[in-house]
């Protein structure tokens, strides 16, 4: 991924907005927009990471245990009854404890993207309905995914470069020169 190229627009804020206001199913009329090439559809991904930390941060930190974020994953699984087989136990406590810089468990569960990316939504949409927002917590919640966002994208940026400069050093002048 080519995370020069990826920039956090208007669009994906607006769009970040309407998904945890509605849910999911507010991003199915944007699909083709999202998919037009892989840096627009990181841009609005990128967010929803970002809003996934910030929640979990704000629910686990500055302390937790790790029987905190089993419990958690377990009522929430509880609570989505016949739907608890989206949420893959060991998939949602490694997203939980990544996201709050915590060593992952020895078993990640699967690592395909599905479960992946159900888990992240559901837990996030399920923090998010916790949270309760009024307006204000709402735009203080979205302000502060798209800081810790941009902050992401930067340090991603960095990686990229370091890399590329490691890959391709500076071309050494020949003995004619």
């Amino acid at each position: 991924m080519d995370y020069s190229r990826v920039r956090i627009r208007e669009e994906n804020i607006l769009a970040l907005r309407s998904f945890l206001l509605e849910g999911p199913e507010a991003w199915l009329p944007l699909q083709d927009q999202m998919q037009k090439d892989d840096e627009t559809a990181a841009g609005y991904m990128s967010l929803l990471f970002g809003a996934f930390n910030v929640a979990v941060y704000r629910k686990f930190s500055p302390t937790y245990t790790v029987g905190q974020i089993v419990r958690f994953v377990a009522d929430l699984r509880s609570r989505l009854g016949k739907d608890a087989h989206l949420v893959h136990p060991l998939v949602a406590e490694d997203l939980i404890r990544r996201a709050l810089s915590a060593p992952p468990p020895k078993d990640g569960g699967p690592d395909e993207v599905l479960p992946v990316l159900q888990a992240q939504v559901l837990i996030l949409m399920h923090l998010v309905d916790e949270a309760d927002f009024d307006r204000a917590g709402l735009e203080q919640f979205i302000d502060d995914t798209v800081t810790f966002t941009e902050k992401w994208l930067a340090t991603r940026r960095a990686e990229s470069t370091e890399v590329t400069d490691q890959v391709s050093p500076q071309p050494t002048p020949s003995r004619n020169e």
